[in-house]
């Protein structure tokens, strides 16, 4: 079957469907889901899987991995969630990426609820565009090529909990559930006016905990040692890795320690996120950064950092140049011109082209911006071309591609 064959097919599948597609989205944007919280995010991969499974499409919940020694905090990360049109045995095939996890804690969706303005041509609400309207793309286009009967190959859907930190606990998944498959569409936030993204930095999310010596601040001030003046060091320490002109970043973003202003703080803590362009880069950053951490200014105080590289870059190898020429020829089928657009941000698209070397496109998901904030929207007008574009660019990978060869996903 023909391109335009196939347009003809989608076309009216989706003729109906934005109602039923705004609906879903207004109800997982009303559910919150911050990273760490495991119940809410959780939540919202069984409202995922039980409208898969009513689809016709096998669901898991992915048993998570053992907690590593060094990062406890993991214990408190949700599930990865898989739907399947086939058993594992029969591979992966054509892949469907989406994280479920939002940067906005709890409440957030009760006092910023789904709101869709049609005159404006915006919808907003946490996480709507970051990623959950990229969510809904991927059930509503796997049904419908389900539905259709139109794909020979097997599809596999994946809903993460973990990619606003890099996904720690969802690329060891994604090296059983996804290697070997023939090409991936991430549906983070597409950019306004037809932008997808065939190259995005990597990144690394570390974890520095530091011990000091309690004491009473007046009297007995010299008998402290301070985590918080070490951890002061430390920041001013990583800072002089930032590296603009080659987009090497090193962000202490959040910090917590002491126990009151009149004691010397016996304990510190803080989050380091670090975005690289090569992976060589940022293993090299991390190294230096644990280089840092080692370092005492403070005697007496002693510092450990965890965590490292999480997200390699999506770079635009030939297989990921072939596949964008396939999603071009889809947006051009249905009149939406598209282009490459590079991001300095960091997703999952990372891990299935670098590592798993599986032609990957992102970005594909409905246009918006403002995430990560308040002002983040979504475009509703591109919901619909954007689930047909999708759609058709499985439709063709499925037909001219291999499965990518199978590889060790250590390799990170």
């Amino acid at each position: 079957m023909e391109l335009a064959q196939w347009k003809e097919r989608i076309d009216a599948w989706f003729a109906d469907k934005e109602p039923e597609m705004l609906a879903l989205l207004e109800r997982l944007v009303n559910m919150d889901s911050f990273t760490s919280d495991a119940e809410h995010v959780n939540r919202v991969g069984e409202t995922i899987c039980a409208w898969m499974r009513d689809a016709g499409f096998r669901t898991e919940k992915i048993a998570k991995a053992p907690v590593p020694a060094d990062e406890p905090w993991m214990a408190t990360l949700g599930n990865v969630f898989t739907a399947r049109t086939h058993p594992h045995e029969a591979g992966p095939g054509i892949v469907f990426l989406a994280h479920m996890d939002t940067v906005f804690p709890a409440g957030t969706a009760a006092a910023r609820p789904f709101r869709l303005d049609r005159e404006a041509d915006r919808a907003t609400g946490p996480g709507v565009t970051d990623m959950k309207a990229g969510i809904v793309q991927n059930m509503f286009v796997a049904r419908a090529l389900k539905e259709l009967g139109l794909i020979r190959a097997p599809m596999t859907l994946t809903f993460s909990p973990d990619e606003e930190l890099g996904s720690p606990s969802s690329t060891p998944i994604f090296g059983e559930q996804l290697n070997g498959a023939i090409a991936a569409i991430c549906s983070e936030a597409g950019y306004p006016g037809g932008g997808v993204t065939l190259e995005r930095k990597g990144s690394g999310h570390m974890l520095l905990e530091i011990r000091g010596k309690a004491a009473h601040a007046g009297r007995c001030y010299e008998e402290g040692a301070s985590a918080i003046l070490e951890l002061a060091h430390k920041i001013l320490a990583f800072d002089k890795h930032v590296d603009l002109p080659n987009e090497t970043t090193v962000n202490t973003g959040l910090i917590t320690g002491g126990t009151s202003a009149n004691s010397v703080a016996p304990h510190a803590a803080a989050r380091i996120h670090i975005t690289f362009r090569t992976l060589e880069t940022g293993r090299r950053l991390a190294q230096a950064l644990r280089d840092e951490a080692a370092r005492v200014s403070i005697p007496g105080t002693s510092s450990h950092l965890s965590g490292g590289v999480r997200l390699p870059p999506l770079l635009p190898t030939a297989g990921v140049q072939r596949f964008f020429e396939l999603v071009r020829q889809a947006g051009d089928a249905i009149g939406v011109p598209l282009h490459s657009e590079r991001s300095r941000g960091t997703a999952e698209s990372g891990y299935t082209a670098s590592v798993l070397g599986v032609p990957t496109v992102c970005s594909m998901g409905p246009e918006g911006s403002g995430l990560h904030s308040p002002e983040e929207y979504m475009i509703p007008s591109t919901l619909v071309p954007r689930c047909k574009i999708a759609a058709l660019a499985a439709l063709q990978a499925a037909e001219m591609f291999a499965p990518a060869p199978r590889v060790n996903p250590d390799l990170l």
